[in-house]
């Protein structure tokens, strides 16, 4: 296990999974064509911050009307 922790390999890894999961929300919002996107960037990177942003942002992210429902 100690070599594991000296190995730059999982530190990039765990590093670029976290920024990953802290993106999701945006990412979401991103594949799913939301309407308000600014608005879920906004809410994710400043909300993220906290222990109820992050969540907000993921759900805001699943509910926000998609350009195509306009239609």
């Amino acid at each position: 296990m100690e070599g594991l922790a000296h190995s730059y390999l999982f530190w990039i890894g765990l590093i670029l999974l976290l920024v990953v999961l802290y993106l999701l929300p945006t990412l979401i919002g991103l594949l799913r064509g939301v309407e308000n996107f600014a608005l879920l960037i906004a809410f994710n990177f400043l909300g993220g911050l906290t222990c109820i942003g992050w969540p907000a942002a993921l759900f805001l992210a699943f509910v926000l009307p998609t350009r195509r429902d306009r239609w």
